[in-house]
């Protein structure tokens, strides 16, 4: 102990210490410097592979498989669950239930590069799409991906969403609406809206960081109208744990999480089927 004091006087009194600080600074600036090199190096690695195992650029299981992909990258989520087909994997039983059912209409709040705006377009041939997106780029990539696909009549790319953007007409006709707007359905998810599309069925993503109250005021809005189920997301470690896609099933943990990241927290959809 007596001489770990001495050497902490020799090596770090005011004098050294003046000396020195240079010194460790630049060692600290070496170890950022070599832990973003090892970042890089894996993440060139994991593009690497991906680049190999998508190859096709299209969608490989799921109920869009087959959709064609092409160089067309996503906004604001990962693009590779969406090409394995492993995109939001929770909300996918409900999804498939509700196309059993033909729809004349989508209203696709916060579209992205148009994933389900034309994953839904493929399945149904005769629905109409409202594709409603903020982001400039969404937009242009969301119509890229329609042209891609053939459904490019289908589909009425639009900015953020506004009721009034809606023919009155559409109010008619059976609707579906997938919502997920980063926490704006706070906002509109309204009486009026859910009393106009009384016979539409919903499926939102709950932004719970945005508005912590969001599934109780939205359950309150739907109460007199629709039944309403929750559905639980999983996270990123749970589906690295639990997904079992032939692809990926000789990868690493790491492999693995690169392509399956979608999210870390807490998350839900709330989905609302008429009552009548």
């Amino acid at each position: 102990m007596k001489l770990k004091r001495v050497l902490q006087h020799l090596l770090v009194n005011d004098v050294c210490w003046f000396l020195l600080r240079p010194l460790t600074y630049a060692g600290m600036r070496l170890e950022l410097s070599r832990q973003n090199f090892l970042m890089r190096k894996e993440e060139d690695a994991n593009e690497a592979l991906c680049a190999k195992l998508f190859e096709s650029k299209t969608v490989l299981n799921g109920i869009f498989k087959g959709m064609q992909m092409g160089d067309i990258k996503a906004t604001g989520s990962s693009i590779y669950a969406k090409l394995l087909g492993s995109y939001e994997s929770e909300i996918m039983p409900e999804l498939k239930r509700l196309l059993d059912q033909k729809y004349g209409l989508l209203i696709n709040v916060g579209s992205d590069e148009g994933y389900y705006a034309v994953g839904v377009a493929r399945l149904q041939q005769t629905i109409k799409v409202y594709a409603f997106d903020c982001n400039k780029n969404a937009q242009r990539r969301c119509s890229a991906l329609a042209a891609l696909n053939n459904v490019g009549g289908q589909i009425n790319t639009r900015g953020c969403f506004n009721e009034s953007d809606l023919p009155t007409s559409t109010a008619a006709e059976k609707a579906l609406f997938i919502i997920d707007c980063e926490g704006c359905e706070n906002e509109i998810i309204t009486a009026q809206l859910v009393n106009s599309f009384s016979s539409a069925d919903f499926i939102i993503e709950l932004h719970f960081d945005n508005a912590p109250s969001v599934a109780d005021k939205l359950q309150a809005v739907f109460s007199a109208t629709h039944n309403i189920k929750l559905v639980s997301a999983l996270s990123d470690h749970e589906k690295v744990m639990q997904y079992d896609y032939t692809e990926i099933s000789d990868l690493s943990y790491s492999e693995k999480n690169y392509i399956l990241n979608e999210r870390e927290g807490f998350m839900q959809w709330l989905v609302a089927t008429p009552k009548t």
